[in-house]
């Protein structure tokens, strides 16, 4: 098995539900952090539902119900994201997903995997396993 360029330079962000599914079906194209993209980023990202919920993203008016027949997964890579941008939020990103003060990370080119690959989670960018980020993006993607 070769491995090209863009496989090694591959990370993950976990990101906790509902946030994943949303991002993974296309809907929510901003991930708010308390930090910044590292400049060195060249992509691709793949995006990791955690293993836990974040409650208050559940009572969030809409998310339910934007989500409704979207499977949600949890502790697995669900969707690989094409090019990411950062900035500071200071009243940008006008859809409903930008929080003023965080870190934007503006997510194009999102697919959703047809089915999620395995993987045990970690905080910040991390290092997928390389079987793991050759089935991300090798596998049919969908549009979120």
């Amino acid at each position: 098995m070769t491995i090209r360029r863009h496989e090694v330079l591959a990370r993950a962000l976990t990101v906790r539900q509902p946030w994943a599914a949303l991002i993974a079906a296309g809907l929510k194209p901003v991930e708010n952090r308390s930090w910044a993209l590292p400049a060195a980023f060249a992509g691709p990202l793949l995006i990791h539902a955690g293993t836990k919920d974040d409650r208050d993203g559940w009572a969030v008016p809409g998310v339910r119900e934007a989500l409704e027949g979207w499977p949600i997964r949890y502790g697995a890579i669900v969707a690989v994201v094409d090019r990411v941008t950062c900035h500071l939020g200071e009243g940008c990103c006008a859809d409903r997903w930008g929080e003023h003060g965080a870190w934007h990370w503006v997510l194009e080119g999102i697919t959703a995997l047809p089915e999620p690959i395995s993987a045990t989670g970690r905080l910040g960018l991390w290092r997928p396993e390389p079987e793991a980020v050759v089935a991300a993006l090798a596998a049919p993607q969908s549009a979120g």
